[in-house]
């Protein structure tokens, strides 16, 4: 798995599948059952130019576009052997559209550790910052609540939980 450092630029792109389109013509060329990808924006820094990270199995071919630059690349290296691991989630879990990471706490920590079963235990968490992810689909304007999720966990089975980091959840 390869991770891969991007800039958006937020003056030309703004919309969730606008976004996957211009991640995907990084990948053109590769056959499709490995030019698969996942990405993450990191919106704590909302600028003209949002960074974002790309989780990809194979590497993104190099390129420049106006709508996003990839600038770094690097093989994503396994585990290491530790009990503990630190780790830092940001998650739009697959709840119904009503729902509130401050309120409904229990409810997002207990999806987290059914995503986590078998492969590690939550040991503490904090929660935040939460945002809401607007974008627009075929002229109709949609919002996404998101959750953010830092903490520690105690490995339980380390290949489980280094797949794990590898799939979107």
């Amino acid at each position: 798995m390869f991770v891969s450092k991007f800039l958006l630029n937020r003056q030309k792109i703004v919309n969730p599948p606008d976004i996957h389109r211009a991640v995907a013509s990084y990948f053109a060329g590769q056959a499709p059952e490995t030019a698969r990808f996942l990405y993450r924006l990191e919106w704590y820094k909302i600028g003209i130019s949002v960074p974002f990270t790309v989780y990809s199995e194979t590497s993104p071919v190099m390129q420049l576009l106006p709508e996003c630059q990839l600038f770094e690349t690097t093989e994503l290296k396994a585990l290491e052997d530790q009990k503990y691991q630190d780790f830092a989630l940001f998650a739009a879990p697959p709840f119904d559209n009503d729902w509130d990471p401050v309120a409904d706490e229990n409810k997002i920590i207990n999806w987290l550790k059914k995503e986590l079963a078998g492969a590690a235990t939550i040991v503490n968490y904090k929660l935040g910052p939460n945002n809401h992810l607007y974008y627009e689909v075929d002229g109709e304007h949609q919002q996404q609540q998101t959750v953010s999720i830092n903490g520690t966990l105690q490995v339980k089975d380390r290949s489980k939980l280094d797949l794990l980091r590898q799939s979107p959840l």
